[in-house]
């Protein structure tokens, strides 16, 4: 074996099945590479060097992991929507609607130990979510980049996401004003604008001094994935992510009245954020 370190954990929470599942195998893949096999051929993991150039396992001192364990779902207001036909008419088998997946993106940054950067964009979820009318040249590695995984060599003295992370609203929105009554005429709310399915940043809460929370957002305080310094050759990094999919809607439309600060914020969702280590 290249690397004499084993892998380790510093997360005492157990993986969930997807997790462990798909970690297992990329352990084992370490250990056939090891052996001279070729585990981390393009069909089953992306190698990068120090400069971000492919590299062989030939002349490589050792790895580390890294992988995006996206186990984020659909809220089913949502999907019940998107089902309908003011929704798009969205048809999914059963097996289709257990795997649904947000559509979520976001960088992680690599830094070796001679100082050198790498960048990679990782992007995973569900196309179906994508509808068939959205403008995927706007977006052109929406549907086309499904990177979750790669591989360094051991010099790395920290991985960090780069935020914000980034979930793919797969519906338009419709932002309300609410019209004061007259003398006349009762109050009501009148359409503004339009938002088109798009990317939204997901934000992490305001706080106060006090660390109290005066605007939820898309990511608690405590919700979000810190850095991980100095991890050991062989360990497996996974940038785990739980939560919903969701919107507000008013009526059956999805949207907001822009005068509810907390319905504008909660777009794209709530969701948590770990980063473990095996």
């Amino acid at each position: 074996m290249i690397c004499q370190n084993q892998p380790h954990s510093t997360d005492t929470r157990r993986w969930p099945p997807r997790v462990t599942a798909r970690l297992g195998l990329m352990i084992l893949g370490l250990a056939w590479a090891g052996c001279g096999g070729d585990a981390f051929s393009p069909s089953f993991i992306d190698y990068l060097d120090p400069s971000g150039q492919v590299a062989t396992l030939d002349n490589a001192p050792g790895h580390l992991v890294m992988s995006f364990i996206n186990n984020a779902e659909v809220d089913e207001t949502l999907l019940s929507y998107l089902e309908s036909a003011e929704g798009g008419g969205l048809v999914l088998t059963d097996e289709e609607k257990r795997n649904l997946r947000p559509r979520l993106r976001f960088r992680l940054q690599v830094t070796f130990g001679d100082g050198q950067q790498a960048v990679v964009e990782f992007v995973d979820g569900s196309t179906k979510l994508v509808q068939p009318t959205f403008d995927s040249s706007a977006e052109p590695d929406l549907n086309e980049n499904d990177l979750d995984n790669f591989v360094v060599k051991c010099d790395v003295i920290r991985v960090e996401i780069i935020e914000p992370v980034e979930v793919f609203v797969p519906v338009e929105l419709t932002t309300f004003q609410f019209v004061e009554p007259t003398g006349t005429e009762q109050g009501f709310f009148r359409p503004l604008a339009l938002i088109p399915p798009q990317f939204q940043p997901l934000l992490p809460d305001e706080v106060d001094a006090d660390g109290n929370t005066t605007l939820r957002r898309n990511v608690g305080i405590r919700d979000r994935a810190g850095p991980v310094d100095n991890p050991r050759c062989g360990a497996v990094i996974g940038v785990i992510v739980d939560g919903d999919l969701s919107v507000p809607f008013r009526g059956p439309i999805p949207g907001f009245d822009v005068a509810d600060l907390e319905s504008a914020a909660s777009v794209g969702g709530r969701y948590e954020f770990r980063i473990t280590v095996q």
